[in-house]
């Protein structure tokens, strides 16, 4: 699921990340509760087969994993959020050659079950209590992907500078602030975060954002970064939402010194001027920030038991209706795909010149779909007119993949597998433009101003929850150099 903003940004995917509590001590344990409840609920085991020194035993398995549940947890969260993610299944993807997630790996209710008490009452997808276009399968959209082109339509890059880009600066200015130098960067982040959020939204920010609407957006950020639903944390913040990382390669101190090198060449440069290329110098440096940093690890989809219909017979669930429901996912990864060897030659380095040669989504049409080898597009061609006035249109490559034609001309994204970041095809982010030009803002700033970041060398730096699965060391400061 991806976000239109910068919500899941982090500093940098090679930092140390702190992974959920170590479930190795559970991992035999929900093996043989598995193996045994679908054992018992089949009658597939035979009286021998129980007897094997190899059997599972059911009622210890049981037991040792209730021994794992603290004693205060809420029933519902336990039956809605505990056993639903040890029940529950990720799997890696392939790394697709082209830019397109197929059909049979749908959207629909694509995130994991025990998320769902964080999003409806009920514990469970209630689409009358209201839908997000993250969670919905291509079939439930409209027409043509409509319901992503209408959210489309309010980020498109024509309205970027006259709507967004003031307050995009203005925030940047508080972030950072001289105020704030030599401080640790990513908690103050985490604090203005939700200004920018709700003022590009609902054009609110400061005391007229509910104090309850910060807390939950924070501890919505929380759940996703620990993860582990046994961690008090974890149980904490998700039963309350239930009432970037680029900084770090510019550091002087430790950072990347390719990525600084190219920010120099960059910058000194007429960085917005593309001079007839798809994307000015500026966007190509923040496009190549998220190819090699991908706040983004994957796209996540659903999928569908086969055993329901195959000749392996239905499941446990499906055949006798146990009470708990194993549901699956699979992860199409970004960050693998991004540095895919068969996709970009030393994927490894850091290249912002190599989106001058790769295809834009204008460019993808129903001939280059031939020259590839395919019939036809795999995607129909249409084109849906906004309706504020503007000479715009919200149409699609024949991979599927949304973007803009303003005044006649294409503001086309780069419609190639090997820049995975912000997802393919139909399931592409809609606000990857608008969160490239952000970063350009920021990183305008930095350049202009004379912002150099640098480790704070801390001996006990905070621990802040970043994005999912990430909580990191807030041991990062800026200042201004002479």
């Amino acid at each position: 699921m991806s976000e239109p903003l910068v919500h899941n940004i982090s500093i940098d995917s090679k930092h140390p990340k702190e992974p959920a509590d170590n479930l190795s001590h559970l991992s035999v344990e929900r093996r043989a509760l598995l193996l045994g409840a679908a054992a018992l609920a089949t009658g597939a085991l035979s009286e021998q087969a129980f007897a094997a020194p190899q059997a599972p035993d059911l009622s210890a398995a049981l037991a040792k994993f209730r021994a794992t549940i603290p004693g205060h947890f809420d029933r519902e969260y336990i039956e809605n959020a505990v056993v639903p993610f040890f029940l529950g299944s990720i799997f890696a993807g392939e790394r697709p050659i082209l830019p397109m997630i197929d059909l049979p790996l749908t959207k629909q209710d694509a995130i994991p079950y025990d998320f769902w008490g964080m999003l409806y009452e009920g514990w469970k997808p209630t689409p009358s209590e209201g839908v997000t276009v993250f969670l919905e399968g291509l079939e439930n959209r409209g027409d043509n992907n409509l319901r992503k082109r209408i959210y489309f339509a309010g980020v498109t890059p024509d309205l970027y500078a006259p709507k967004y880009q003031a307050k995009v600066v203005t925030f940047f200015d508080k972030l950072l602030d001289s105020k704030h130098a030599n401080k640790p960067f990513m908690r103050h982040y985490l604090d203005y975060y939700w200004d920018i959020y709700w003022d590009l939204h609902l054009g609110v920010k400061g005391e007229a954002v509910p104090p309850q609407v910060r807390t939950i957006g924070e501890s919505f950020n929380t759940v996703l970064a620990y993860r582990n639903p046994l961690q008090e944390i974890v149980y904490e913040n998700y039963m309350t939402v239930r009432a970037l990382r680029i900084i770090n390669r510019l550091r002087q101190n430790g950072g990347d010194p390719a990525v600084r090198a190219a920010f120099e060449k960059t910058m000194s440069g007429n960085f917005d001027n593309a001079n007839g290329a798809p994307y000015t110098p500026l966007e190509r440096l923040v496009m190549e920030l998220f190819r090699t940093i991908s706040p983004n690890g994957g796209s996540i989809s659903a999928i569908t038991d086969t055993r329901a219909t195959s000749f392996y017979g239905g499941s446990p669930f499906a055949q006798f209706g146990l009470p708990y429901e194993r549901h699956a996912y699979m992860n199409t990864p970004h960050t693998a795909t991004s540095f895919d060897t068969r996709l970009w030659k030393e994927p490894e380095r850091f290249d912002p010149e190599r989106y001058l040669n790769v295809p834009t989504s204008a460019e993808i049409n129903e001939v280059k779909c031939k020259q590839i080898g395919l019939p036809r597009c795999p995607f129909d061609m249409t084109t849906l007119t906004v309706s504020d006035g503007r000479k715009t249109g919200i149409t699609n490559s024949g991979f599927g993949t949304v973007f803009a034609v303003s005044e006649g001309k294409p503001a086309p994204v780069c419609d190639y597998a090997g820049f995975a970041p912000f997802g393919f095809g139909y399931r592409r982010c809609p606000g990857e433009q608008l969160t490239i030009e952000v970063f350009a803002d920021f990183l305008r700033k930095v350049w202009r101003e004379k912002i150099v970041f640098h480790s704070l060398n801390q001996p006990r730096p905070g621990r802040v929850p970043v994005g999912p699965g990430a909580v990191i060391d807030d041991d990062i400061g800026f200042s201004r150099s002479a």
